[in-house]
């Protein structure tokens, strides 16, 4: 009986032991996701993209979840923005790819946007979140305007957190002569400046 209760005992020590290591693992890739990198294009061979960070590592990046039309267009030694998971020896997978030649927030424009009105040019709009209600954002400005902010091309993940009182930086194109529209294209957190958020192209 002895036996049997001591080996019942390693047995559920064991379970236990095992439980936490997976909790912890769990735990370390919920830390790990949605990192964003800068920096420049070295090449791309099938689904890998070798890339090298503002702070000089260089990444073999999975970009099988990007576009096939965006990961055509990647090319060596221009800058791009990644959004994705880091994994083990300088690997990360990306979920999206932004290229600077089409981020306003870096001074990119979006094709077809080159020759807009000064109505249609792209706004940087900074203030503060008022609400949130499915996929518009009211917005109260730092000049003290309150504009409606439509989210639909805003990636789902950074619409869902967004919260009441914090400040953001809202790029996007006014709808209508009212300018009381925005169409948002991308939207930046105070709380992830230089880290996070805008939305990417997938």
């Amino acid at each position: 009986m002895r036996n049997v209760f001591l080996a019942t005992l390693m047995s559920v020590a064991l379970v236990a032991g095992t439980s936490a290591a997976a909790l912890a693992q769990t735990s370390g890739t919920t830390a790990q996701e949605s990192q964003r990198i800068h920096g420049s294009v070295v090449g791309v061979q099938g689904n890998t993209l070798t890339f090298k960070t503002d702070d000089g590592r260089t990444l073999a990046v999975d970009v099988s979840k990007v576009d096939p039309a965006v990961r055509s267009a990647l090319t060596p030694n221009e800058k791009a923005t990644i959004i994705g998971a880091p994994g083990q020896a300088n690997r990360f997978t990306a979920q999206y790819v932004q290229q600077d030649s089409s981020d306003p927030s870096r001074g990119g424009a979006v094709v077809g946007q080159s020759g807009a009105t000064t109505d249609q040019a792209w706004q940087r709009i900074h203030g503060t979140v008022a609400s949130v209600s499915g996929n518009t954002l009211t917005l109260k400005t730092d000049a003290g305007q309150t504009l409606d902010v439509d989210m639909a091309q805003v990636d789902p993940g950074i619409r869902s957190a967004l919260t009441t009182g914090e400040g953001v930086t809202v790029i996007g194109l006014y709808r209508g002569a009212d300018k009381k529209t925005v169409d948002a294209r991308f939207i930046q957190q105070d709380s992830g400046r230089g880290a996070a958020s805008p939305k990417t192209t997938k």
